[in-house]
């Protein structure tokens, strides 16, 4: 990491004039800027604190979204998907990390300043933890994209630094989302400068630092097979337990958060706008003129890669057949099945909310849908209003979801179902049933797998929204739920890195230090 991209965050907090605050502009340079004249005033720690949520929200979506996309569910792929793990095209596995970088090193720019700045001590808290947040929340994607990665702690760094082991990196970020949980406020209590409450659901509290929290631990107890042997030599059941209570503390809050009362709210309310069943999200529905005109593209759902008509302008029925990823109407009735219950037939009523007027579209004929449903998890466009693209489907109008309410139900009821809690386990899955009036859990299911019976919830409740390829890697499901040459991979492949990004080679010129990951390098 080197120093100019320090210089380029501040100029970036300079620029984007994030409520206006003068004291920005009133700066006292002396040769060069020095960082520590940037803070004089708590308003100047809450600007760097907007600007990293700023970072989040341009630099985490504009990102692309592998290795996760090869993992989502498709009953579709060609040939040529990458999905199918293609070694000769080693190139179509390369992602660049820079984009969480900017959110580490904006998020390190105000930490070393925080304690010379006059302020009562739980606003001095408060803005701690959200830096330690948002570090500990962008090295999360960092090890579950990339595995091992360049550790960059609280310090300016300026000159080269080699990749450190993921179980290491995610070591630090636990600790930093522990220090975030102790430190943030619930966010019922959380204020800005002026003592306003803030209503939206982007800035850090208790609530998403524990989700940060519940995840890390998740996937470092149940990722240990994808570590070097030498790694290993730590104990699993004891970040379950920090996994169920972290998700606990969630969960108990019930004032503060709430699942939806159905399905459909969910893509009305949660997917749209945040509300009670949201944890975490970036805000930009209501705020896309702040965006400029190619973030207006960045990949805030995976929509697109599903999604065609009604909701894409100009796209008519026949086009979902040429949808990247593509869902058979059989597969819908078998994920969302009937069941007869009192002698009334019944059905989960995730197969309407999810795809669109799904029984009459699956009566059309096969020669204009291909068989396929149309998914319809995110019901608002954004169209374009001026320019060469007037008229035209920019993207989704909608905030973008981490964290939802569902997502931790069903993470709890996993690692309760490794701790042996099993009746632990079945209430959180039948609670998230229940709100999609589908049939409770049974033990004749998945021959009384019920660990397995949590990861197909969630594939059902978090259908299309990329979790699925971390959700079938912490569980070691890859030879029966993944595709392609990623169910043939052997251990070695595995300890080499075949389930995590290539590097750009841009990465090799600037620090001399980076290794390539071990398995591209062998297939470049």
């Amino acid at each position: 990491m080197k120093i100019y991209i320090y210089l380029w965050i501040i100029s970036m907090l300079l620029s984007i004039g994030l409520g206006g605050c003068k004291d920005w502009i009133d700066l006292k340079p002396e040769n060069s800027l020095v960082f520590k004249n940037a803070f004089e005033s708590e308003r100047d720690v809450e600007a760097a604190l907007l600007g990293v949520e700023q970072s989040v929200r341009v630099n985490m979506t504009a990102a692309s979204w592998t290795p996760q996309t090869y993992g989502e569910y498709s009953d579709y792929h060609d040939n040529q998907s990458f999905a199918l793990l293609i070694e000769s095209q080693a190139w179509a596995y390369v992602s660049q990390w820079h984009w969480n970088y900017n959110v580490i090193a904006a998020a390190n720019v105000a930490l070393p300043y925080i304690d010379d700045v006059d302020m009562p001590q739980e606003r001095r808290n408060f803005y701690k933890g959200s830096m330690f947040f948002f570090k500990a929340f962008a090295y999360l994607d960092l090890v579950r994209r990339w595995g091992d990665c360049v550790l960059i702690r609280d310090e300016v760094e300026t000159g080269p630094i080699g990749k450190t082991s993921w179980p290491a990196v995610i070591d630090y970020a636990i600790a930093q989302a522990r220090e975030a949980v102790r430190l943030l406020p619930e966010w019922d209590e959380l204020r800005d400068a002026d003592g306003n409450a803030v209503t939206h659901r982007a800035r850090p509290c208790k609530g998403a630092a524990n989700a940060v929290l519940a995840h890390l631990c998740a996937w470092k107890a149940g990722c240990k097979y994808l570590a070097q042997s030498e790694e290993r030599n730590y104990d699993e059941q004891s970040l379950w337990r920090t996994v169920d209570s972290a998700c606990s503390a969630i969960i108990a809050r019930t004032d503060i958060y709430a699942l939806e009362a159905t399905p459909d709210e969910v893509c009305t309310r949660t997917l749209l706008d945040g509300g009670k069943e949201c944890v975490f999200e970036s805000i930009f529905h209501g705020y896309w003129e702040e965006m400029d005109s190619q973030a207006q593209y960045n990949f805030i759902c995976l929509g697109q890669m599903y999604e065609s008509y009604p909701v894409i302008t100009g796209k008519q029925p026949g086009d979902i057949k040429m949808s990247y990823n593509r869902i058979l109407n059989t597969t819908v009735r078998a994920m969302f099945e009937e069941y007869e219950e009192n002698g009334e037939i019944r059905h989960d009523t995730r197969r309407d909310a999810w795809f669109y007027n799904f029984e009459e579209m699956e009566q059309m004929d096969e020669s204009i849908t291909g068989g396929y449903a149309y998914p319809y998890k995110w019901r608002y466009g954004r169209v374009s209003t001026e320019g060469w693209d007037a008229g035209q489907f920019i993207n989704f109008d909608c905030n973008k979801i981490w964290f939802r309410l569902a997502d931790i139900y069903l993470l709890r009821a996993e690692c309760r179902a490794r701790l042996g809690n099993r009746q632990g386990a079945i209430d959180d899955l039948n609670k998230i049933r229940d709100r999609a009036e589908a049939k409770r859990y049974d033990e004749s299911e998945y021959n009384g797998d019920l660990r397995y019976a949590i990861f197909k919830e969630r594939e059902k409740e978090l259908l299309m929204e990329g979790q699925r390829w971390f959700d079938v890697l912490r569980n070691g499901y890859y030879k029966t739920e993944l595709y392609g040459g990623f169910r043939e991979v052997s251990e070695q492949d595995i300890v080499d890195g075949v389930f995590f990004n290539a590097l750009d080679e841009a990465l090799f010129t600037d620090n001399p230090l980076i290794r390539q990951n071990t398995y591209w390098l062998k297939r470049q």
